[in-house]
């Protein structure tokens, strides 16, 4: 039992094809829409870098980490994070936008099951002539595959437990003003998700080596076992031969008793 769970263990820590070897691609803020004029950073693991379709070279893809400054249109397109032997993480799309409003949703995909909100957001320039991302508190409307869904009387929408069927392409609009799309993906759970291949390779160190831990392990906890009851089985005895010595001592001393008396 020990053994196969180790060998559970390790499978588990050794699948492979996770978004970004278990790191997606980050963005801060955490969204995939932005204005034009805004900055935004990209980030990936350290040992990682970042790679894009867009035709801005702004992010070098010998980096792991990209801020984007005044952003342009051109910065749209598809971010994911890359080793250097050509594995590939879970890519986000990107969008900038020269209109006024844009949706906010979750940047990767989500389980089934998860709650999820969706924000309608506009912009403003501040005095230093900064664009300044507010949240719309008013009426707006979401729509999803181009189907009105429903009406955001704050500037949002939430869904409680997603599941497949809310899968699609996303849209809110206020004043008349449509937001990019941004496309929603539900992920099966854990339970019904097929495992990624294992790394088979990883496991036979483990393979070799289980059986004589196991072994050893088994014969610790025997021994430890035995040597607890031997213990206890001396802990005990002692009393006993402790009583029995006072019984035989008080038989010869009465008896050495009798035999004076006898004498007498």
């Amino acid at each position: 039992m020990f053994w196969l769970t180790l060998i559970l263990v390790l499978l588990h820590l050794t699948r492979g094809n996770s978004p970004c070897f278990g790191r997606s691609l980050g963005i801060s803020p955490s969204r995939t829409q932005f204005f034009k004029r805004e900055s935004f950073t990209l980030y990936c693991g350290a040992d990682e870098r970042i790679m894009t379709n867009s035709k801005s070279a702004t992010c070098s893809q010998k980096s792991h980490e990209c801020n984007i400054t005044l952003a342009g249109e051109h910065h749209s397109g598809s971010y994911w994070c890359g080793s250097n032997s050509g594995e590939r993480g879970e890519a986000v799309n990107i969008t900038v936008t020269g209109g006024s409003v844009i949706l906010e949703s979750p940047v990767h995909s989500v389980p089934g099951g998860s709650p999820v909100i969706l924000r309608c957001l506009t912009s403003h320039k501040s005095s230093k002539q900064l664009i300044v991302v507010t949240r719309i508190n008013q009426s707006c409307t979401f729509s999803r595959d181009g189907r009105l869904i429903g009406v955001g009387l704050t500037g949002e929408m939430s869904f409680a437990a997603v599941n497949r069927s809310h899968e699609g392409l996303y849209t809110c609009t206020f004043s008349g003003v449509e937001s990019p799309g941004s496309w929603l993906a539900v992920r099966a759970t854990s339970s019904t998700e097929s495992p990624p291949p294992t790394n088979h390779h990883l496991l036979l160190p483990l393979v070799y080596a289980g059986p004589p831990l196991l072994l050893m392990v088994l014969l610790g906890i025997v021994g430890g076992c035995c040597w607890r009851r031997s213990r206890k089985e001396a802990e005990e005895a002692a009393p006993e031969d402790e009583v029995h010595a006072d019984v035989v001592q008080n038989k010869t001393k009465k008896k050495g008793q009798e035999t004076n008396t006898h004498k007498v």
